[in-house]
């Protein structure tokens, strides 16, 4: 769905400057439709009051290789994010790291560091590539297409060049780059701490749960728990005989809430299952 709503607003402006399309609205001036996209669409961080602005630019590519090039990250790097963490923390992910790249080109902006206008996916992206770093920090790419980089270090390496060029005038958004990493960090800094599973945490706010026994005798669940070994059988438990049904609630799992959501049990299922199609495929 990011990939489509990227490609329909880059087609809207493309296609629009393609047929020599015009405006003219009132208070606004006459213009093509890709001078509009980009002048409704893209971040000034003089006007931060226009909130929609936030998350607007990230969505706005006005030159084909600008576009081209973000989507090829998107997907390259986004795929495999979404894969792990889920789609939900992807998604927030996205536009936390998106929004805070815009409010820190704003914060630059106020310390009379930038003032130019931001379009483009790219402070999102920044995000989504920390996130690769966390989970994939010796996996290996071709920086620039030609020099092979792990990402543990392309990624420093992107952050250098980022603040190295952030005074260049270029017509990059280095600070927007370099707000999507701290972005990324941000939220990769809560997501390993469990800030999904705020919901367990409040009901542990209210206090053990206790059960009486035909005998009378009170026992707190919560101490039952926790005396009870990670792997030991709970009376009761649904076992699963068919492993197609279990493997397809676990990947479920993994694609709404990401891998680290599963427990020990879930994850060595997960393992078992994938050494069993290995052996009956004949791999080694």
């Amino acid at each position: 769905m990011l990939l489509i709503s990227n490609a329909v607003v880059f087609g809207l402006a493309f296609i629009g400057g393609l047929l020599g399309l015009q405006l003219n609205l009132p208070g606004v001036g006459a213009g093509s439709i890709r001078e509009y996209v980009a002048y409704f669409g893209a971040f000034w961080p003089f006007a931060p009051e226009q909130a929609w602005r936030f998350v607007t630019y990230m969505f706005v590519h006005v030159d084909f290789m600008h576009f081209l090039f973000n989507m090829l990250m998107l997907w390259m790097f986004g795929s495999e994010v979404a894969d792990m963490m889920g789609t939900k923390h992807f998604t927030g992910m996205y536009f936390f790291c998106g929004i805070f790249a815009a409010v820190f080109s704003l914060a630059m902006y106020w310390l009379g560091m930038t003032n130019a206008p931001i379009i483009g996916a790219s402070g999102a992206l920044m995000g989504i590539f920390v996130a690769y770093y966390k989970f994939f920090p010796n996996r290996m790419l071709l920086m620039f297409f030609f020099f092979p980089m792990r990402i543990k270090y392309a990624m420093w390496f992107m952050v250098a060049v980022d603040v190295f060029m952030a005074h260049s005038s270029d017509g990059i958004a280095h600070f927007a780059h370099l707000g999507g990493v701290v972005g990324g960090f941000l939220y990769m800094y809560f997501y390993e701490r469990g800030f999904g599973n705020l919901g367990k945490a409040f009901a542990k706010m209210h206090g053990p749960k206790f059960t009486v026994h035909p005998g009378g005798r009170a026992e707190s669940e919560s101490r039952k728990e926790s005396s009870r070994e990670p792997d030991d059988a709970i009376e009761g438990e649904v076992f699963y005989v068919d492993e197609n049904k279990r493997m397809d609630e676990i990947l479920a799992k993994v694609n709404r809430e990401g891998i680290n959501s599963l427990n020990e049990t879930e994850r060595q299922f997960l393992l078992k299952a994938s050494e069993k199609l290995r052996r009956r495929r004949g791999g080694f």
